[in-house]
């Protein structure tokens, strides 16, 4: 990846709870040169990082025993596109299906390339 990935000097918010998952997005997030907002693996932990004004987020549906959906109405409710990282695409309900989803595990291109199309959709 390049740093002409279309994320490249944004503020991205990681909502993942599994470690090895969340460090590989990180990972695949900070080499296309985005700044990470997290990784965060709960409900209250996301919502508080909202505070550090995200230009985009990631959020995996399910989180433990909680699912990332209040943290996708808020992000809606303040305008912050966002994706859904998920191997439960299903769980998603009508008033976010429209968002985009990338199946984990994903490629660096399906990331990158489903944070950019969030952030500039067609």
């Amino acid at each position: 990846m390049t740093k002409q990935d279309g994320i490249s000097g944004l503020r991205v918010l990681v909502v993942e709870d599994d470690y090895w998952v969340a460090a590989t997005l990180v990972e695949i997030i900070s080499e296309a040169g985005a700044e990470i907002v997290g990784p965060v693996d709960c409900v209250r932990d996301a919502l508080a990082a909202l505070d550090s004004s995200p230009h985009v987020a990631s959020l995996d549906v399910q989180l433990g025993s909680e699912t990332s959906f209040p943290i996708a109405d808020e992000l809606d409710r303040r305008g912050v596109p966002f994706i859904f990282a998920t191997g439960a695409a299903s769980m998603i309900p009508a008033a976010h299906a429209s968002r985009p989803t990338f199946h984990k595990p994903a490629s660096r291109e399906l990331l990158i390339g489903a944070l950019s199309g969030a952030l500039n959709p067609a």
